[in-house]
């Protein structure tokens, strides 16, 4: 008698188990919230997108064990496929924690310039890449990515694919996107430099945002005043680590902001920085 009790009760557990568990993937799957997180991956850039079990990831620090442990804590645990990969261009601290993604993750779209770099990272990242067999998209001016809700992420540069770009150079041929929710934008620059910003601030683009990524993670020779006056941003996230050897983010850079009244979100003082966007509301800060 007892044995049977024992048996029914480890049904009625499991019963009860996989009814919890339906009810959090179908209430995850649901989930209209629409978060940008902004992930402190040290010196680097990535920036995680997520509406429920879609997912973009744009960009992934150099640290892959780092980065894992962070797309851990934002992706609930049944979820074992990224929608897209975003590639900003092949420096090591934009692609590296890529390559354990790829190992971890079931990848369904690439998306990266044409821009090449000579280093073993760049070569792995590669190799991983056609291990994947996920779909590739050119990152140019026009690519699109559309989500669950009405949210969209466009590319408006590069303006046309690049390949001649090599190491040094590459954060010319970084990735921009402009993130529509609503009536929210935010502006997602890689490393983009200010010979570069220039030309988005003299184009006929509409780049005016409330969120701006800034370049390069703070660094003197990105975000000139003239492409802050164009975005116009309220907030402007840096992601940036602790007592760094490059001397981020540049202190004329930090004062510029502050002058223009603009609020500083750094992920070497806050950690993950995140925006919650709620159906038909404003995005608010976490």
């Amino acid at each position: 008698m007892s044995n049977r009790k024992l048996k029914y009760g480890i049904i009625l557990f499991l019963l009860v188990l996989s009814l919890i568990l339906g009810s959090i993937i179908l209430y995850s799957r649901n989930n209209e919230d629409f978060k940008i997180i902004f992930l402190d991956v040290g010196q680097g850039d990535a920036i995680l997108l997520s509406q429920g079990s879609y997912q973009v990831l744009i960009d992934g620090g150099r640290d892959g064990k780092l980065l894992l442990e962070k797309l851990g804590k934002y992706i609930p645990f049944w979820d074992r496929e990224i929608e897209v990969i975003l590639a900003t261009h092949p420096d090591q601290d934009h692609i590296a924690g890529l390559i354990d993604v790829l190992r971890k993750y079931k990848v369904k779209t690439i998306i990266k310039t044409q821009d090449q770099s000579e280093s073993q990272t760049y070569k792995t990242f590669q190799e991983e890449i056609e291990k994947e067999k996920a779909e590739s998209v050119s990152a140019k001016k026009g690519t699109e990515i559309k989500f669950l809700s009405e949210a969209r992420a466009k590319i408006i540069y590069p303006f046309s694919e690049t390949g001649d770009i090599q190491d040094n150079g590459s954060n010319g041929g970084s990735t921009v996107i402009k993130l529509e929710i609503g009536n929210e934008n935010f502006l997602l620059t890689g490393d983009l430099p200010k010979e570069k910003e220039s030309i988005l601030a003299g184009s006929d683009l509409d780049i005016a945002s409330r969120v701006l990524k800034i370049a390069h993670h703070g660094s003197k020779y990105s975000t000139s005043e003239e492409f802050l006056e164009k975005v116009s941003p309220k907030e402007a996230v840096i992601s940036v680590s602790r007592n760094n050897s490059y001397g981020h983010p540049n202190e004329e850079v930090l004062n510029l902001l502050k002058e223009k009244n603009i609020n500083i979100l750094r992920t070497d003082e806050k950690g993950d920085i995140v925006f919650n966007c709620k159906k038909n509301l404003s995005c608010q800060i976490e």
